[in-house]
């Protein structure tokens, strides 16, 4: 194992930085088998990269947890007009 010395941790993030741009946190993720294959069909859909549909995701997951405790409900509405409302648990 060795140690990096500050310089060398502050050089490598810079580069990092550089190569990734607007990143502000890396992640090391397991997906379990059913976001593996939820990835995949998005990616094959979307023509999306991982890293992208995960942002989404977050984001999304973020925006409905904030309106749910906030009491509001989350509405999907089919092309016929019939309403069906949302439950995350």
């Amino acid at each position: 194992m060795s140690r990096e010395t500050s310089q060398e941790t502050s050089t490598a993030s810079a580069t990092e930085k550089a190569a990734r741009p607007g990143a502000v946190e890396r992640l090391n993720v397991a997906l379990v088998a059913e976001a593996a294959d939820a990835v995949a069909k998005l990616q094959e859909r979307t023509g999306l990269k991982k890293v992208d549909l995960v942002n989404r995701a977050l984001s999304i997951y973020e925006f409905i947890d904030a309106e749910l405790r906030a009491g509001n409900k989350v509405i999907i509405r089919d092309p016929d007009g019939v309403d069906q409302i949302v439950k995350i648990f």
